[in-house]
This record gives structure tokens, sequence and C-alpha cells, in this order.
């Protein structure tokens, strides 16, 4: 403000602390005052470990110059105005009693000679070695914060993560020995798939026979289901003349690299598989199934599919094929999560632990988080040990509260199959 205006506006604080003084004095000026703990705030207030680096509030000119207003900015921080709780925002007038926390200040219109001496942050006659304290808290908490960004799965597996690609399924071709025809999904399958060091690319089979993921639609009813592509799938069980084949992108890491592929350029176990009948008495249908059922829990260990990659050779290696893992073995995930909030997957890392081990090596494990679509072929990392930082299976199904992984020794099992054709 101009000094030859007769009013201004002063916080005159009305509570001591360690920071402040009885009868202090905050001048509140044309630029936005900011209440609350952090540097940038020009009414630094004492710390609370709750709402540590935070700002609750700010002071505001009012848009035509006559008079201020309060604006809350930290939803839960202790802001009251005459013992009101602050909702939002108030209009400020002379004498309010403004409280953050443990500090009270009074917003008053003031008129004379401005006080020579603005805010001033007292501190106790030990106030030098609490400060030298709280440079050294400050290193440690550099330090600390250095070491366990370093520890992120981002960081760890730096080799292994251009390895790690988006793959998407949007398009079903139905081959007859008449017709070919074409139908685009409702909306893009997105998965995850990785390069192996020896060649190879992996991902979960339902991210490339995508209308196995598609159960949901079944009904008692062929009338009932609305999805094209789950009616051809039904008709593939039930008359051999018939093919599906999806066609399938892959994306590289960085976006840069676009591939091209057909769900026939994978192999992939279907001995497991589980064709169940549904319907009535008189129309059966039939339905291919990786689901796995009370009395057949091995079906699921079918969902791997694996190729020859053509091109530039992985950096991800796979652990021994005889590796079982125990609970509560720490492990790594990574994906392409696909939310209904977000149409594009972004990359995503996931660190849990095993919640259900392995009895042999043709077993699956079970992780104890939930992971979200499009994790699903993502490769499963184990954390330590002689297999660290290697892959140790791959996500397959999981149900909110926990995910299902299929063991690196089903990957092994494609690829070896591979090898002897």
């Amino acid at each position: 403000m101009s000094e030859h205006i007769e009013n201004y506006y002063a916080l005159r604080f009305r509570s001591a602390d360690e920071l402040h003084r009885k009868g202090d004095v905050q001048y509140v000026t044309d630029r936005a005052l900011y209440v609350g703990q952090t540097e940038e705030c020009g009414l630094r207030i004492a710390e609370n470990p709750d709402f540590a680096d935070c700002c609750y509030a700010a002071l505001v000119k009012n848009d035509d110059g006559r008079g201020w207003r309060i604006i809350r900015q930290e939803r839960y921080a202790d802001v009251t105005v005459n013992g009101e709780p602050l909702a939002l925002v108030r209009n400020l007038k002379n004498g309010d009693l403004l409280k953050f926390d443990r500090t009270l200040v009074q917003f008053t219109v003031e008129q004379g000679d401005r006080p020579m001496v603005q805010y001033v942050q007292s501190k106790p006659a030990w106030g030098l070695w609490a400060a030298m304290a709280g440079v050294v808290i400050a290193l440690v908490g550099v330090i600390a914060f250095l070491y366990l960004n370093n520890q992120k799965p981002t960081a760890i597996f730096k080799r292994e993560i251009p390895s790690i690609c988006k793959i998407e399924a949007d398009t079903l071709l139905v081959l007859t020995s008449q017709d070919t025809l074409e139908i685009p999904a409702d909306r893009s399958m997105v998965g995850t798939g990785f390069i192996v060091d020896n060649g190879y690319f992996v991902t979960a089979r339902h991210c490339v026979e995508f209308w196995l993921a598609m159960e949901d639609e079944l009904k008692s009813n062929l009338r009932d289901i609305h999805s094209q592509i789950v009616r051809w799938a039904i008709d593939a069980e039930m008359d051999t003349n018939i093919r599906l084949v999806a066609k399938l992108k892959v994306t590289s890491h960085d976006g840069k690299q676009v591939w091209y592929f057909t769900s026939e350029d994978f192999l992939m176990d279907k001995t497991l598989d589980n064709v169940y009948e549904f319907g009535d008495f008189e129309t059966p249908y039939l339905w291919r199934s990786l689901v796995s059922l009370y009395e057949r829990r091995g079906t699921e260990l079918g969902d791997v599919a694996v190729m020859r990659w053509p091109f530039s050779q992985g950096t991800i290696k796979l652990a021994d094929p005889d590796l079982c893992l125990q609970e509560k073995s720490d492990i790594f995930c990574f994906g392409y999560p696909q939310s209904d909030s977000r149409q594009e997957a972004v990359f995503s890392t996931m660190e849990s632990s095993v919640y259900q081990g392995q009895t042999s090596s043709y077993d699956f494990f079970i992780c104890e988080k939930g992971l979200d679509p499009g994790f699903s072929g993502g490769p499963v990392f184990i954390g330590g040990g002689t297999n660290a930082e290697m892959v140790v299976g791959l996500v397959s199904r999981s149900d909110g509260n926990h995910t299902l992984m299929v063991p690196v020794s089903q990957i092994h099992k494609l690829i070896r199959r591979i090898e002897q054709q």
C-alpha cells in the first residue's frame, strides 16, 4: 500500500509460542499472505507434525480493494475465525480473531504511524542449538530420502524396464473355410508383456486370446449375450471349422516403437483348459475357460503365451524353473494398469510380498495385494536372494484383494517346446 493512505491492515499476535511474542505485529501487504509451516509462508506458525510442510490459509485482498478475506488451504488443519471453524472463505473485519493451530492473531485496521518493527520470530536462548539440530535432522532426512528413492522399483530395475511393453488387442478375426470376418472390440484390451534375454516375448494368454477374459458376458440364454465376440467364441468351440485370431499391437516402454502380431504368432498350452457347458438341455453351449475351478485349480497355469522375438534382444532374465517362492518373499510387479477413469494405460509398479507360497514349481503363488486390469501378463521380479532381479512369474488374475501369479516354470516349459520344434 502507498504511504499516504492513513489506514493500514495488520495482524497482532494475541498469544505467545516458540516463534512469536504476544504483541508482535505482522503487516498484511497488497500481496496474498500465506499462513503455515513452510518457509514460503509469510506468517510462520509453530510446527505441528500432523501438518508438516503445510499451508493452512491465505489472506487475500478483495478485488475491489476494500478489505480482505481469508481462504482455507488445508482441509483438516485447525483454522478458526472468532472461534468458529473456517469452512472455505470468509471476509475479514476489524477485530476478527484468527486462530491457526496454537497461534492466535487479531486482524485489525490501524491508523497513524505504522510500527517500526514488523513481525519477529523470537526464539529461546537455546535457539542456536535448536537451529543446528534442525540442520542435522534435515541432512539426515535428505540422505534417507535419497536412499529410499534409489530403492524404488524404477531405480532398482533400470536395466529391465525398457524390455517391458504394453500389449493391446482390439480386433478379432473370425476365419472360416468361406470367409474372414473382422470384428472390432467394444474397447481395447490392455495388458503387459516382456522381452527376455534369450530372445522370447512373454505375456498372459488371456491378453492374446482376449475373449477368454470376457466370461462376464455369459448368460444362460444365448440371446442375452450382447458381445458378438463372445458369440463367435462359443461358435468356435462347437464348430472346428471356425478359427479365432486376435490382432495385437505391442508398444515399447518409451512409446517410440510399435510392433504388430496376431495370436497365432504365440505358443500356448491349452491342455489345461476347461471347456464347460452352459445353456439349457435343448440348446447347450460350450465355453473355453482359464479361470480356476475348485476341483481344477491348475487351469490358470495355462495363462501363458510365448513367441520368438524377432527384434532386439531383451534385458530380462528368467529365474530357475525349479524355484519355489515362499510366503513373505518380496516381489515387484510391473504393468500398464487401465482404470475406468483413465482411458490411457500408464506404466506403473507395485511392491508387495507373497501371500501364499508354492508347494512345487508347477503350482501358482498368490500376491497379498490386488492389481488393476492391465497388469496382466506383466513380469514379477523377486527382491532378494540368488534370484534377485529375475522374473519368477507373471501376473494372471486379481480379485481386488489378492493376485494370482503363474510361476516361471510355465514360461520355461513353453520355451522348451518352441526350441524343440
